[in-house]
């Protein structure tokens, strides 16, 4: 069920002007990074969420409610069937687009209470930002590399676990 669903994202997707599909780069070898590149990232996380609901709806679970975070919006709203399939991946693949089209960025999870991560992302504010809350010590921030990696050494240098995030751009920042 779940492969079906992803062959099915993928065909509707169709290739790009190099001849992938969806399915070749989220198959793809260890070492090629289409995966990493936006324009991919996001129709894949899409695919995968999408195909995901609908593995557990033929094992018979189906959901009261969806919610989703961001790109998981438009899945959430797929599956909940304020739009079609074709049409969330026709947004998705734009919004892609339109995201690999931004300014390079970075963004990076910090391991640390909130209070922290705002004192030190505060005098970057111009250029950094809290991206999202993800947990009560998983802060994610986004905004140019340089300060990304500032914050990043600094915490580093405390002893706080970080992590890099693989994106060219600066979401939700």
């Amino acid at each position: 069920v779940f492969r079906a669903e992803i062959d099915r994202c993928s065909e509707l997707l169709g290739p790009d002007a190099q001849g992938r599909t969806l399915l070749d780069v989220m198959l793809a070898p260890p070492g090629d990074e289409a995966i990493h590149e936006t324009v991919w990232t996001q129709p894949a996380l899409f695919a995968l969420q999408y195909s995901l609901v609908a593995l557990w709806a033929s094992w018979g679970v189906k959901p009261a409610a969806v919610i989703g975070h961001s790109l998981g919006e438009y899945a959430a709203a797929c599956v909940a069937g304020a739009m079609s399939l074709e049409d969330g991946l026709k947004l998705v693949a734009t919004r892609g687009k339109v995201c690999a089209a931004m300014p390079a960025g970075a963004m990076a999870t910090i391991y640390a209470p909130l209070a922290q991560v705002e004192a030190e992302v505060a005098p970057r504010a111009a250029r950094l930002s809290v991206a999202a809350v993800n947990g009560p010590e998983s802060i994610v921030i986004a905004g140019e590399k340089a300060d990304v990696e500032a914050v990043i050494a600094v915490f580093a240098a405390r002893g706080v676990r970080t992590q890099l995030l693989k994106i060219s751009m600066a979401s939700h920042s």
